[in-house]
């Protein structure tokens, strides 16, 4: 059985959460997330790399995607903390390059901002006995586990 490869990013929505519908019914939210590093140059000047990932969330999570979308919580540019499974895939883009794609299935979606940034804890597997927070006034960058 191959391994599943679990990643942890912080980074920003890319563009507005997408909804969607499988064949079968059943919903997901799709968005992209750009994750910037900043490193030193060694010459006393810094570099960025930035890193764009497809995110896409499913069941109750995608459900409360999906809510956080419609009251204007989550949107281009926020900032989001994900955690869940990662897979990195080629695909050829229109021009005939091969490219890749870098895909995550999410486990856990945290909006993160300041304290009248609507941040707040919206993820985590199902029956996992956490308590949900939509939006709450009361989190704070301090709350962030990281």
């Amino acid at each position: 059985m191959a391994g599943v490869s679990k990643i942890t990013l912080v980074g920003n929505l890319g563009r507005d959460p997408e909804t969607r519908y499988t064949p079968n019914g059943r919903m997901n939210v799709r968005f992209t997330m750009a994750v910037t590093r900043r490193r030193s140059d060694g010459s006393g000047g810094f570099q960025e790399t930035t890193n764009w990932f497809s995110v896409t969330g499913w069941g109750r999570l995608a459900e409360t995607l999906d809510k956080l979308t419609q009251q204007g919580a989550l949107v281009k540019g926020k900032q989001v903390f994900v955690t869940g499974s990662f897979e990195a895939r080629e695909y050829q883009g229109n021009d005939g390059q091969t490219r890749q794609s870098l895909d995550v299935n999410a486990d856990e979606v945290q909006l993160l901002g300041s304290r009248g940034d609507s941040g707040g804890d919206f993820g985590g597997p199902v029956g996992s006995g956490r308590s949900e927070n939509f939006g709450s006034d009361d989190v704070s960058m301090d709350d962030v586990p990281f």
